[in-house]
């Protein structure tokens, strides 16, 4: 074998062209290890190379994340100033979503233009840009069904022999319960507590105590009362703040004497409230009285069906909803033997509840009172 032999200069020449190569080889790989912009992994990851830390963000959504409400809104907060923030819902619903920031670039409320579906598990993306770099944060959560399940019943009748006023207390208490994961105050107390609340006669507790009560035992709630002058929008309505609220309806009935609860109903809700899709076949409803199966009490109103379905939520249909005086068969009356149970403290003119249908739901507004009749508009 025979060794090459070359000059000083070749070698040098020979040594650049290595070098050369060894540098271009370094940079390539680089990019190809760093990925290129834009190239995002779970939250929260720099869309590019990182010049920043990344911000610690909070996320706040009611009724997250098994059973979330179908209206999409979600509060954030940064720890640090950004100057961009971006939302994508996946997958796409069909309808604009969008998030807002604050002046103070620390936080903003995340939106969508409709009402989600429903039993459907979403992803929802905020990418907050901070100088050249923008991170994403990923909030995973799925919406409700047709039904609220594990919604826990508690009767009326925790004294058996005693006058039946707490049908209102103890469906309080079930929302109570069903929101804030606690149970605090048995429905006799929530009769007491609240009576001081009424703005009528009423021997038990009247829309505005039940508002009132509700916000007491869960700060978080904001439950308001509505009036509708027909059955049909009453029942429409408290299926479409069931679905946009995600949680339990309180539906005034029987001539403004009960208080059972709407936690579901059968049929198609859409994307908003006049959606020609929406056909509601049936409500479901949670009765404190009715599913009340001790013999004890089954004096109360012999004339009327118990079932332990109104424990758990009772499909009901149209026309015993809008038929039966026990549900929606008259309206709010303003005298129920002899007594005036009507709005009377003078803050609204009267008639008021009477000869209307009542419902109250959580309207999500803070800013509201609880004594107020709710002010929010969606339709």
């Amino acid at each position: 074998m025979c060794a090459n032999v070359f000059t000083p200069a070749e070698r040098i020449a020979q040594a650049v062209v290595v070098m050369i190569g060894l540098v271009f080889a370094i940079t390539v790989g680089g990019f190809i290890l760093r990925g290129g912009p834009g190239d995002v992994g779970l939250g929260p990851t720099p869309a590019a190379s990182p010049t920043a830390k990344p911000p610690d963000v909070k996320f706040t959504q009611d009724t997250c994340c098994t059973q979330t409400a179908r209206s999409m809104r979600a509060t954030w907060e940064s720890s640090e100033k950004v100057v961009k923030a971006a939302f994508q819902l996946t997958p796409d619903p069909g309808f604009p979503c969008s998030t807002s920031l604050d002046p103070s670039g620390a936080k903003g409320v995340l939106s969508c233009q409709g009402l989600l579906r429903g039993g459907t598990d979403y992803t929802a993306t905020l990418s907050l840009t901070l100088g050249r770099d923008t991170f994403r944060y990923d909030q995973k959560f799925k919406t409700m069904g047709d039904k609220l399940t594990d919604v826990k019943w508690f009767t009326e009748f925790e004294n058996p022999t005693g006058d039946p006023l707490a049908c209102a207390a103890a469906s309080i208490r079930i929302v109570q319960n069903y929101t804030a994961k606690q149970d605090p105050l048995t429905a006799e107390q929530i009769l007491t507590t609240g009576k001081p609340y009424n703005k009528s006669r009423d021997p038990g507790l009247d829309p505005v105590a039940i508002a009132t009560m509700q916000k007491r035992l869960d700060p978080n709630t904001n439950y308001h009362y509505y009036r509708f002058s027909t059955r049909e929008e009453a029942t429409k309505s408290a299926v479409y703040w069931l679905v946009r609220s995600g949680k339990p309806v309180h539906v005034i009935s029987l001539a403004g004497q009960h208080d059972p609860l709407l936690v579901g109903f059968t049929g198609v809700f859409g994307t908003f409230y006049d959606d020609p899709a929406n056909k509601i076949d049936q409500v479901v409803v949670e009765d404190p009285q009715r599913g009340d199966m001790r013999p004890e009490t089954a004096n109360r109103r012999p004339d009327k069906y118990r079932t332990p379905g109104f424990q758990t939520g009772q499909p009901i249909g149209l026309d015993e909803w809008y038929g039966d005086e026990w549900w929606l068969r008259f309206t709010y009356a303003g005298v129920v033997s002899g007594v005036n149970i009507d709005r009377s403290d003078g803050a609204y003119p009267t008639p008021h509840w009477a000869g209307q249908f009542v419902l109250l739901v959580d309207d999500a507004d803070a800013e509201w009172p609880s004594d107020r009749e709710g002010r929010a508009k969606w339709h």
